[in-house]
Protein backbone atom coordinates (compact mmCIF):
# COMPACT_ATOMS: atom_id res chain seq x y z
CA UNK A 1 0.00 0.00 0.00
CA UNK A 2 1.55 3.64 -0.83
CA UNK A 3 2.26 5.88 2.02
CA UNK A 4 -0.69 8.37 1.17
CA UNK A 5 -3.25 5.65 1.57
CA UNK A 6 -1.56 4.86 4.79
CA UNK A 7 -1.62 8.16 5.65
CA UNK A 8 -5.55 8.86 4.63
CA UNK A 9 -6.53 5.72 6.51
CA UNK A 10 -5.05 6.55 9.69
CA UNK A 11 -6.30 9.81 9.15
CA UNK A 12 -10.24 8.96 8.56
CA UNK A 13 -9.29 6.28 11.30
CA UNK A 14 -8.58 9.09 13.98
CA UNK A 15 -11.42 11.09 12.87
CA UNK A 16 -9.57 13.90 11.82
CA UNK A 17 -10.67 16.49 9.39
CA UNK A 18 -8.37 17.12 6.51
CA UNK A 19 -8.96 20.63 7.20
CA UNK A 20 -8.01 19.98 10.84
CA UNK A 21 -4.68 17.99 9.62
CA UNK A 22 -3.72 21.03 7.23
CA UNK A 23 -4.06 23.23 10.06
CA UNK A 24 -1.89 21.12 12.18
CA UNK A 25 1.00 20.70 9.49
CA UNK A 26 0.55 23.40 7.49
CA UNK A 27 -0.14 21.57 4.51
CA UNK A 28 -3.15 22.88 2.04
CA UNK A 29 -6.26 21.04 2.29
CA UNK A 30 -6.21 21.25 -1.26
CA UNK A 31 -3.13 19.03 -1.26
CA UNK A 32 -4.00 16.60 1.23
CA UNK A 33 -7.23 15.95 -0.63
CA UNK A 34 -4.86 15.41 -3.78
CA UNK A 35 -2.53 13.32 -2.28
CA UNK A 36 -5.64 11.32 -0.96
CA UNK A 37 -7.35 10.89 -4.27
CA UNK A 38 -3.69 9.65 -6.26
CA UNK A 39 -3.74 13.01 -8.08
CA UNK A 40 -0.64 13.43 -6.43
CA UNK A 41 2.38 12.28 -4.91
CA UNK A 42 3.81 13.70 -1.42
CA UNK A 43 6.90 14.20 -1.31
CA UNK A 44 9.24 12.74 1.78
CA UNK A 45 9.17 16.06 3.74
CA UNK A 46 5.36 16.69 2.91
CA UNK A 47 4.68 13.08 4.30
CA UNK A 48 6.55 12.75 7.27
CA UNK A 49 4.97 16.40 8.23
CA UNK A 50 1.61 14.73 7.38
CA UNK A 51 2.49 11.50 9.80
CA UNK A 52 3.91 13.52 12.58
CA UNK A 53 0.36 15.73 12.41
CA UNK A 54 -1.39 11.95 12.77
CA UNK A 55 0.87 11.05 15.71
CA UNK A 56 2.33 8.66 13.90
CA UNK A 57 6.21 8.39 12.30
CA UNK A 58 7.15 7.23 9.07
CA UNK A 59 9.37 4.23 9.40
CA UNK A 60 11.62 2.15 6.66
CA UNK A 61 11.25 -1.54 6.98
CA UNK A 62 13.41 -3.90 5.61
CA UNK A 63 11.15 -6.84 4.05
CA UNK A 64 13.69 -8.10 1.65
CA UNK A 65 11.24 -7.71 -1.24
CA UNK A 66 8.84 -10.10 0.43
CA UNK A 67 5.59 -9.77 -0.63
CA UNK A 68 3.15 -8.63 2.00
CA UNK A 69 -0.04 -10.85 2.84
CA UNK A 70 -2.18 -8.51 1.26
CA UNK A 71 -0.04 -8.62 -2.14
CA UNK A 72 -0.40 -12.09 -1.58
CA UNK A 73 -3.86 -12.17 -2.16
CA UNK A 74 -3.82 -10.28 -4.95
CA UNK A 75 -1.08 -12.80 -6.78
CA UNK A 76 -3.66 -15.08 -5.50
CA UNK A 77 -6.54 -14.24 -7.21
CA UNK A 78 -4.07 -13.42 -10.62
CA UNK A 79 -3.07 -17.31 -10.41
CA UNK A 80 -6.94 -18.51 -9.91
CA UNK A 81 -7.75 -16.42 -12.94
CA UNK A 82 -5.52 -18.19 -15.05
CA UNK A 83 -7.17 -21.80 -13.33
CA UNK A 84 -3.96 -22.47 -12.19
CA UNK A 85 -4.60 -23.66 -8.55
CA UNK A 86 -0.76 -24.74 -7.74
CA UNK A 87 0.37 -21.82 -8.57
CA UNK A 88 -2.02 -19.82 -5.99
CA UNK A 89 -0.86 -22.74 -3.60
CA UNK A 90 2.21 -22.03 -4.05
CA UNK A 91 1.97 -18.12 -3.34
CA UNK A 92 0.38 -19.02 -0.23
CA UNK A 93 2.78 -21.52 0.87
CA UNK A 94 5.70 -18.72 0.13
CA UNK A 95 3.68 -16.51 2.24
CA UNK A 96 4.18 -18.19 4.80
CA UNK A 97 7.87 -18.92 4.33
CA UNK A 98 8.38 -15.63 4.50
CA UNK A 99 6.75 -14.23 7.47
CA UNK A 100 8.44 -17.62 9.33
CA UNK A 101 11.63 -16.05 7.96
CA UNK A 102 11.44 -12.56 8.53
CA UNK A 103 12.32 -10.82 12.08
CA UNK A 104 9.33 -9.18 13.46
CA UNK A 105 9.60 -5.62 12.78
CA UNK A 106 9.07 -7.11 9.12
CA UNK A 107 6.61 -9.72 9.75
CA UNK A 108 4.55 -6.57 11.13
CA UNK A 109 4.76 -4.59 7.78
CA UNK A 110 3.88 -7.19 6.17
CA UNK A 111 1.19 -7.76 7.39
CA UNK A 112 -0.70 -4.60 8.33
CA UNK A 113 -2.38 -3.79 5.36
CA UNK A 114 -5.99 -5.13 4.82
CA UNK A 115 -6.40 -6.72 1.53
CA UNK A 116 -8.54 -5.80 -0.82
CA UNK A 117 -8.97 -9.01 -1.96
CA UNK A 118 -11.84 -11.26 -0.42
CA UNK A 119 -11.27 -14.86 -1.69
CA UNK A 120 -13.55 -17.45 0.48
CA UNK A 121 -10.88 -20.21 1.68
CA UNK A 122 -7.78 -17.88 0.33
CA UNK A 123 -8.42 -15.15 2.49
CA UNK A 124 -9.35 -17.36 5.83
CA UNK A 125 -5.68 -19.23 5.03
CA UNK A 126 -3.98 -16.06 4.49
CA UNK A 127 -5.81 -14.54 7.93
CA UNK A 128 -4.72 -17.74 9.40
CA UNK A 129 -1.12 -17.84 8.92
CA UNK A 130 -0.60 -14.57 9.67
CA UNK A 131 -2.41 -15.15 12.97
CA UNK A 132 -0.48 -18.68 13.74
CA UNK A 133 2.86 -16.48 13.04
CA UNK A 134 2.17 -13.11 14.47
CA UNK A 135 0.99 -15.45 18.26
CA UNK A 136 4.35 -17.43 17.32
CA UNK A 137 5.89 -14.66 17.94
CA UNK A 138 4.06 -12.32 20.39
CA UNK A 139 2.95 -10.01 17.95
CA UNK A 140 -0.58 -7.88 17.75
CA UNK A 141 -2.80 -9.61 15.38
CA UNK A 142 -3.72 -7.51 12.90
CA UNK A 143 -7.57 -5.96 13.09
CA UNK A 144 -8.14 -7.01 9.81
CA UNK A 145 -6.72 -10.77 10.58
CA UNK A 146 -9.44 -10.62 13.35
CA UNK A 147 -12.45 -9.93 11.22
CA UNK A 148 -11.80 -12.58 8.68
CA UNK A 149 -13.34 -14.87 10.30
CA UNK A 150 -13.60 -17.92 7.96
CA UNK A 151 -16.36 -20.83 8.30
CA UNK A 152 -15.19 -23.17 10.59
CA UNK A 153 -16.86 -26.40 9.34
CA UNK A 154 -15.73 -25.54 5.97
CA UNK A 155 -13.17 -28.10 5.55
CA UNK A 156 -11.61 -26.14 2.95
CA UNK A 157 -8.24 -26.96 1.68
CA UNK A 158 -5.75 -25.20 -0.61
CA UNK A 159 -5.44 -28.30 -2.68
CA UNK A 160 -7.74 -30.19 -4.38
CA UNK A 161 -10.77 -30.76 -2.52
CA UNK A 162 -10.36 -35.06 -2.33
CA UNK A 163 -7.37 -34.60 -0.79
CA UNK A 164 -9.01 -32.45 2.41
CA UNK A 165 -9.33 -36.07 3.73
CA UNK A 166 -6.38 -36.79 3.72
CA UNK A 167 -5.26 -34.13 6.11
CA UNK A 168 -4.32 -34.88 9.98
CA UNK A 169 -6.90 -32.05 11.53
CA UNK A 170 -4.36 -32.39 15.03
CA UNK A 171 -1.56 -31.06 12.61
CA UNK A 172 -3.70 -28.03 11.47
CA UNK A 173 -2.17 -24.99 13.26
CA UNK A 174 -5.64 -23.34 15.40
CA UNK A 175 -5.60 -20.73 14.03
CA UNK A 176 -6.41 -21.86 10.34
CA UNK A 177 -8.55 -24.84 11.71
CA UNK A 178 -10.97 -22.62 13.29
CA UNK A 179 -11.71 -21.08 9.99
CA UNK A 180 -12.09 -24.15 8.46
CA UNK A 181 -8.76 -24.41 6.81
CA UNK A 182 -6.98 -27.27 6.69
CA UNK A 183 -3.42 -26.94 6.20
CA UNK A 184 -1.09 -28.81 8.18
CA UNK A 185 1.49 -26.86 10.35
CA UNK A 186 4.34 -29.31 8.45
CA UNK A 187 3.42 -28.25 4.95
CA UNK A 188 4.09 -24.55 6.09
CA UNK A 189 6.94 -25.16 7.61
CA UNK A 190 8.09 -26.83 4.55
CA UNK A 191 7.26 -23.85 2.31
Amino acid sequence: MVIAEQLTQLRRRRGIAATALGARTGIDTSAIYAFEHGRRDPRASTATAWANGLGARLLVVDTSGRASAAEALTLIRLELAQNDRNAATQVLLQLANSLHASDPLAVAALTVDEPTERLDGWSWAVAGIVEDESDRRGLPIPAWVTNTAGVPDAAWSPWAAELADLVDVDQVPEPLRRRGVLIESGELASA
